[in-house]
């Protein structure tokens, strides 16, 4: 207990020597000639607005100049010395600033704007180190509080780390558009040399390959589909698709646990039965082997599963970004958007949960594929076939994503060839052994229609090829 009580007056003296003794991180000199830019050169001010905010600046006196330079540039007025006196003058803080006198002598401290996007940088950088002193000084006070929750403290981190984090992309762009157009001819090029060959992340099967040439990136993709229809065997399917070349995939899954989700994934990877690797155990003691095969091939599957339940927005976006940071995920997959918790009724948590869902894919630049429950009206048309208006929540989650497949299977409901041959064949389109559809409701980039699927009920999942259809009995080799 003594040395607890000795480490934390260490800690405080600590604390005491940063607040009284250091300077917090700063650049006066160079937030100095970023003015001085401004006021000599109008290209100076269109640059420095893309980058800066009045805040990013340490000295108050810079941050009245910056706003009164601000207001110029938003109002469509030029900028000068002159102009920019009589706006400090209409502010009444132009002899805050030391008057005339201290604008000329900014005037004076560069001979043009040449270097002002890295005289920006480097204020930026400075800034960002004082706003991660401040949430750090405030997440250890918390920490000493008994009275604050440490899942709230945890969430105040997180959302004042992301925050800062968000800061850094102020500004910047990928790619130019000069550069896009440059690049337009040799993408091109490579689709027409490509000969039907994915562009994207493939997705396992050989139907939603050739329909959307992969997942793309910085695409956001909503799965809806009815409980038990197999969203959850669908995604493993594209889950372990780039897994199996070595490309690692996160996963949130908030319904079913890693052990129930390894399970899934070993059926769709191998012929055993769903029911004989979680109910019933194998009938001969040789399908072992074949089954140590498949863990010995299927445990290093660069496959990063966080199945915390009642995850909130603020949580995924961190884990996510963390899974990307250490293992360089390619693909997101999210099971389920509707089970998001929160402090606000269900409808915003989903809205806000499929924004950032499409925020995520565009910053994290992979693809993002979100499962979504749907109503029960569909229960009321015909054939019961959903639609993107029987997403739960739809209007928020159509907004958001670029791409939205609503998954069906008329055997689902009863609806068998024999008894329903037109829905089948004139309604859905489907094809010899396909018996399931994923219907495209929305493509941002690319078409509509039906996507005929062959799904194996007995063993949930959806496969390739006539032969493997007709390989679903009881004899999982």
């Amino acid at each position: 207990m003594i040395n607890l009580l000795k480490k934390q007056k260490e800690l405080d003296k600590k604390l005491t020597n940063l607040e009284k003794g250091m300077l917090p991180p700063q650049a006066l000199d160079i937030e100095a000639a970023i003015i001085s830019a401004m006021l000599i050169d109008a290209q100076g001010v269109e640059d420095a607005m893309l980058l800066m905010k009045e805040d990013y600046f340490y000295s108050p006196k810079l941050q009245k100049i910056f706003k009164a330079i601000k207001s110029l540039y938003d109002s469509n007025h030029p900028v000068d010395l002159v102009t920019v006196s009589n706006k400090l003058k209409s502010l009444k803080t132009l002899d805050g600033i030391g008057g005339d006198m201290e604008l000329i002598k900014l005037t004076q401290k560069v001979a043009s704007a040449a270097h002002i996007e890295f005289h920006c940088r480097i204020v930026l950088e400075k800034y960002l180190k004082r706003k991660i002193i401040s949430v750090s000084s405030e997440a250890i006070k918390k920490a000493y509080d008994d009275a604050v929750d440490v899942f709230d403290l945890i969430d105040f981190s997180g959302q004042s780390l992301d925050a800062i984090t968000a800061v850094i992309s102020t500004g910047s762009s990928s790619m130019s558009w000069y550069d896009a157009m440059m690049n337009l001819p040799k993408r091109v090029e490579f689709l027409t040399n490509n000969q039907g060959k994915i562009t994207g992340l493939p997705t396992g099967l050989d139907a939603t390959d050739k329909h959307f040439s992969g997942w793309q990136p910085t695409d956001f993709i909503v799965i809806g589909a009815d409980s038990g229809m197999g969203k959850t065997a669908l995604a493993m399917e594209f889950l372990l698709a780039p897994a199996r070349e070595g490309k690692a995939v996160g996963m949130f899954s908030m319904e079913m646990s890693v052990q129930q989700l390894a399970i899934r994934g070993t059926a769709v990877e191998s012929d055993f039965h769903m029911n004989q690797l979680m109910r019933t155990g194998f009938e001969k003691q040789e399908y072992f082997a074949t089954l140590l095969g498949y863990v010995d091939k299927m445990k290093d599957y660069p496959i990063y599963i966080d199945d915390k339940p009642a995850l909130t927005v603020p949580e995924m976006k961190r884990k996510a970004r963390a899974m990307k940071r250490k293992n360089n995920i390619q693909l997101l997959v999210i099971d389920f958007l509707q089970m998001f918790s929160g402090d606000k009724e269900v409808r915003i948590n989903v809205g806000e949960a499929a924004r950032e869902c499409k925020n995520l894919a565009k910053e994290l630049n992979i693809p993002v594929i979100g499962l979504s429950q749907i109503s029960r009206e569909v229960r009321k048309s015909k054939y019961f076939i959903p639609k993107k208006f029987h997403l739960k929540e739809a209007s928020a989650i159509e907004e958001a994503a670029d791409i939205i497949g609503m998954l069906y299977r008329p055997s689902y409901y009863g609806f068998e060839y024999k008894g329903s041959p037109e829905l089948y064949d004139d309604v859905l389109g489907l094809q010899g052994s396909e018996n399931a559809v994923l219907m495209v409701e929305k493509n941002r980039n690319g078409s509509l229609g039906n996507v005929g699927l062959q799904y194996i009920e007995n063993k949930t999942k959806f496969v390739n090829g006539v032969a493997s259809v007709a390989a679903s009995d009881d004899n999982p080799f």
